[in-house]
């Protein structure tokens, strides 16, 4: 009996902690099953390469025009491929890389972690100049033909000349304590530049002076405990027709007009994922992997689709009447974007994809494993 009564409770202790795992396991949202389609894409896969090995802190682009396809990997390796796939020119700058690629006027741009920001000739690969700025730099730098602008971590926007590098000016956003680790890319429209901050706010700068025109929040914070206060703006805004787009993280999708700062419409929703617009239209992925669709005038919901829901979709493209959105098991799905019917699927590769770029009809595929993957829609 002695036995019994030693056992009896250590059973119940073992039968408690297996329930408890199982209650967790439940908690725990699996990823959406792809479900069959009949594909109405005729896709074709031109060439499919490694061009680096293990991928960068930062948000790592691709940059694809007329020019060609340019990449960079984390170990200071910069590319130029042909859109047949040849390498038109490597530059190997021999340091540690943490994001980029940006093009602007003839000149990429990369960065490293501790504020080194590198130009090259777009033509050729050679070092134009190389200058630092004060902090870490996890997102690209953008140019308007005069500046260059970056963001960094600790809230700072930093210009330096386009030609030479030399600094120009800095503007200070004010951090909340806690924030996530990334900073929104800085986007030029016309006259005016206009980045997202940590602190939930969008404003738009004069970009010869620096002045700040306006800065509003996209959100306001309504948690109770420092996580649930995090509202950074870390994807890129959108800007089109006079109104601004911005999306904070476990905030909202705001709508603001450029001339005046003011909120014309917001709607709840949480995403770091860059925004899309299309005539009028706002498409945008969350952080729970539902692709969603907006008014761009008014905020009223168009369509969404669940389907896709945790698997880790990227920001969406446009590729004639589709949105095309890559997911973490190398997928490419081609989504209507009328409606968000599914409408085409190509497996690019086995990573989770992270990048997208279209030009005219082709589209460049990046994943985690380094694989840079063309295809073009015949």
């Amino acid at each position: 009996m002695l036995i019994r009564n030693i056992k009896l409770p250590f059973f119940c202790f073992v039968l408690i902690f297996l329930l408890g795992c199982q209650s967790d396991d439940e908690i725990v949202e699996k990823p959406a099953e792809l479900f069959k389609i009949d594909s109405k894409i005729d896709l074709d896969q031109k060439w499919s390469k490694k061009v680096f090995s293990d991928i960068s802190l930062g948000k790592q682009e691709i940059v694809v025009d007329s020019d060609g396809i340019f990449s960079f990997s984390s170990n200071g390796l910069v590319n130029c491929f042909s859109h047949l796939g040849k390498s038109n020119w490597e530059t190997d700058l021999k340091i540690n890389l943490s994001a980029g690629i940006g093009k602007s006027f003839g000149s990429l741009f990369v960065t490293t972690l501790d504020g080194g920001v590198y130009s090259l000739n777009s033509d050729n690969g050679n070092l134009e100049w190389s200058s630092t700025v004060n902090g870490e730099i996890l997102s690209v730098p953008s140019s308007n033909g005069d500046i260059v602008a970056i963001q960094t971590t600790n809230g700072k926007v930093t210009a330096l000349n386009l030609r030479d590098g030399n600094f120009r000016w800095e503007y200070v956003s004010v951090l909340p304590s806690l924030s996530l680790r990334g900073t929104s890319t800085p986007v030029f429209d016309n006259s005016d530049l206009y980045v997202g901050f940590a602190n939930g706010n969008l404003a738009k700068i004069e970009p010869r002076s620096g002045v700040v025109q306006w800065e509003v929040p996209v959100t306001i914070s309504k948690g109770a405990s420092e996580i649930e206060r995090l509202i950074d703006v870390d994807s890129r805004p959108s800007i089109s027709s006079g109104i601004a787009f911005a999306v904070s993280y476990q905030g909202d999708i705001s709508a603001i007009n450029v001339r005046s700062g003011g909120v014309i419409w917001r709607e709840n929703i949480s995403s770091t994922n860059n925004i899309l617009e299309s005539n009028r239209n706002v498409f945008l992925v969350d952080e729970d992997s539902e692709v969603k669709a907006f008014s761009g005038l008014t905020g009223i919901s168009l369509w969404k689709t669940k389907d896709y829901r945790k698997r880790d979709l990227t920001a969406p493209v446009k590729l004639g009447n589709y949105l095309v959105v890559g997911d973490f098991e190398g997928y490419l799905h081609f989504l209507n974007i009328e409606n968000g019917k599914t409408e085409g699927r190509f497996r690019a590769g086995r990573s989770q994809i992270v990048e997208l770029k279209v030009f005219e009809n082709t589209l460049a595929s990046l994943d985690n494993s380094g694989r840079l993957t063309y295809l073009e829609v015949n």
